[in-house]
């Protein structure tokens, strides 16, 4: 077989067994442009399990606790890639617990207990900014 028949045998392999691969995206790190929506999500989601919580609309309540125990969660895998950021690293895991509770204490109609709940993750996402705000 000749030399440019094998390259060309050998590119037209390598093509048929790289090609499923170009639709997939490349995992990448969370970038300081993610985390800072993220934050902004949970401050919104935050404000609105509160008037849930009020309205005691259960639906709308856990609803809002599971999306911000969801971005809690890729808040403290951000900051634990960062690896300097212990701090967040707890307080992010301290609002994702405060999150998954709030959706227990609705369950229970503990609207009182899921309300603390719900005031602590604003006082926490204030406590954080001071340190990690990424854009003031």
């Amino acid at each position: 077989m000749p030399a440019m028949s094998r390259l060309s045998l050998a590119a037209g392999l390598a093509a048929v067994v790289l090609a499923p691969f170009a639709c997939v995206p490349l995992a990448r790190a969370a970038s300081v442009l993610d985390f800072d929506v993220w934050m902004r999500a949970i401050d919104k989601r935050s404000v609105a399990v509160q008037k849930s919580i009020a309205r005691r609309d259960a639906v709308a309540a856990r609803a809002d606790a599971q999306e911000i125990e969801r971005l809690y969660a890729l808040m403290q895998t951000y900051f634990v890639d960062a690896g300097n950021a212990s701090d967040a690293v707890q307080i992010s895991r301290d609002g994702k617990d405060l999150a998954s509770s709030i959706t227990g204490l609705v369950d229970a109609q503990d609207f009182d207990g899921a309300s603390q709940a719900a005031l602590r993750i604003a006082q926490a996402c204030n406590d954080c900014h001071d340190a990690y705000k990424p854009f003031k």
